[in-house]
């Protein structure tokens, strides 16, 4: 699988070639610019594959509506996006993923649990969380989300944001100044 679709995708295709493998799925965190501007790419480097999206971002998938009206973007359609709810697991091939609904940041923000890996998107950060203030972010759903969802977890939860190094649940308890 391929989590988000950001707007430099060439690497993810060169990486996948070079391993040989074979993409059945493409997840996204959620659906600002920045995570789906490269979907385009991957859709044709990789074929028709299922694209998932939170159903309260379906829209800007299967309808090509942009998250943030102040962000404009052209978007390929996905006519029939498939779904990432909290408490339906998503498998494509061998992998599945817990999918925990973490909004703030975008309305159907996901973080994608696999093993102790998450993949944040743009909820939670290394020594930070997500931006809130577009018209449809919201600060109290992102902090309950991360703190009811994530920081309950145990600290070697690895988080693999969509933006800048990796981090544990443990470091960002004790270190994140969102949080302590």
């Amino acid at each position: 699988m391929v989590i988000d679709a950001n707007l430099e995708p060439e690497q993810m295709i060169d990486l996948v070639r070079r391993r040989g493998a074979h993409v059945k799925a493409i997840l996204l965190t959620h659906t600002d610019v920045d995570h789906l501007g490269g979907l385009e790419k991957l859709l044709k480097a990789f074929g028709a594959v299922p694209v998932a999206v939170h159903p309260a971002e379906r829209e800007m998938v299967a309808e090509g509506k942009p998250l943030r009206r102040s962000l404009p973007f052209e978007l390929p359609l996905v006519v029939e996006p498939e779904l990432l709810e909290e408490g339906r697991p998503y498998q494509a091939g061998s992998l599945e993923f817990e999918v925990l609904h973490t909004p703030g940041h975008s309305p159907g923000g996901v973080t994608l649990k696999i093993g102790k890996l998450l993949f944040t998107g743009d909820a939670l950060f290394a020594g930070s969380v997500g931006r809130t203030d577009f018209p449809n972010s919201d600060t109290q759903a992102l902090m309950e989300a991360v703190k009811g969802k994530l920081l309950v977890l145990d600290d070697d939860y690895v988080v693999l944001s969509g933006h800048g190094p990796a981090s544990t649940i443990g470091r960002e308890k004790r270190t994140n100044p969102f949080l302590v």
